[in-house]
């Protein structure tokens, strides 16, 4: 059995794959390394720098074709392919840290945690500026049990995201639903469920992602999350259901607290992205009505938020100003840890 898969949604990504999978190939760990690329129904060469790196190392990749079923479709079909003892999923336009692939291929050999928390770094390609992305648990290489991770939640919060967990594949496989497809923000779903359910996390001291930002083309970018309002909410319904689903317990609180973050980035782009100051408030408006019907644990937590975005929307503020205002050297000096460290710049990255 291979150590680790790394599984790569490929939609018309010839501009960034070969970079992607070159940062993989580290000499020393091919016999331990499967990399599965999912070309989810590209027009352009994906497919065929896919196979070209599939002739070249025949034994480390393979291409799975199939018609585009987006990104949480993608993914499916990588989880479901994997025959690691881990899956660990990198974004066609992101890559990974080869030296310090060796190290993390043997703590994922020694280990049997249902999930594995790593560092990684944003990139941001038009400034250059790397921003270093930590998890602060009591001590790396132990058991990290839920209760800790909700009650140090700034401690964690940063590698309970996409970019930072490997999933065990068996347990991925037994507790995991599939992904919406056809949908993009499906990768917060995929950072609660089901690592809400894991029995065993642990974090390594490592950084293994590189997370590529500052693109105005990213589903991430404030003009792409406002043209997608409607997809971020219907993720947050996604998980809101399968919070609401879930026995009570700590697991349940970490579910809740994920879900939230969704709900915060809806609130934000409708009240301080949105250009129509009262139709942005109407949606907020709109989408707060409906967890206090139905989901009134998650709407507990973001109502003090909601006041100040509210409060914001009606000043006038937008969201790149309340962004200088948490990056500001006031603000993180009143936070208890650091919610990120940054390094000098990488242009040349």
């Amino acid at each position: 059995m291979k150590t680790l898969s790394f599984i790569i949604p490929a939609y018309n990504s010839q501009s960034f794959l070969e970079r992607c999978v070159s940062s993989m190939l580290a000499p020393e760990i091919l016999d331990c390394l499967e990399i599965i690329i999912v070309n989810d129904g590209s027009t352009d060469a994906t497919a065929q720098i896919a196979e070209s790196f599939c002739r070249r190392w025949p034994n480390v990749v393979r291409l799975i074709s199939q018609e585009n079923r987006g990104h949480g479709g993608a993914v499916n079909t990588g989880c479901a392919a994997a025959s690691g003892k881990y899956l660990k999923v990198i974004d066609a336009d992101d890559w990974v840290e080869k030296q310090n692939l060796p190290a993390f291929l043997s703590l994922l050999d020694s280990c049997d945690s249902d999930v594995i928390l790593t560092h990684y770094r944003t990139v941001d390609m038009g400034t250059g500026e790397v921003k270093d992305l930590r998890t602060f648990p009591r001590a790396f290489g132990i058991h990290c049990p839920f209760r800790e991770i909700v009650e140090n939640w700034s401690s964690f919060e940063w590698g309970l995201t996409f970019h930072g967990i490997t999933y065990r594949t068996d347990f991925y496989r037994a507790n995991a639903a599939p992904l919406p497809e056809h949908v993009y923000y499906e990768d917060h779903a995929f950072a609660a469920f089901p690592c809400c359910r894991a029995k065993s996390l642990m974090c390594f001291d490592l950084f293994v992602y590189d997370y590529r930002v500052g693109d105005v083309n990213q589903s991430v970018s404030d003009a792409n999350q406002l043209r997608r309002i409607g997809q971020l909410e219907a993720i947050f319904r996604h998980m809101a259901s399968a919070c609401q689903a879930l026995p009570a317990g700590d697991g349940k609180r970490y579910a809740a607290l994920k879900t939230e973050g969704v709900l915060m980035s809806y609130l934000s782009t409708a009240l301080l992205v949105n250009p129509d100051r009262k139709d942005g408030r109407r949606q907020a408006q709109s989408v707060m009505a409906l967890c206090r019907r139905d989901y009134p644990e998650i709407e507990c937590l973001v109502r003090g938020k909601y006041a100040v975005f509210s409060l914001l929307n009606r000043l006038g503020i937008r969201k790149k100003d309340w962004n200088r205002i948490l990056n500001s050297g006031i603000y993180q000096r009143l936070r208890k840890k650091q919610p990120f460290q940054i390094s000098k710049n990488h242009a040349e990255r």
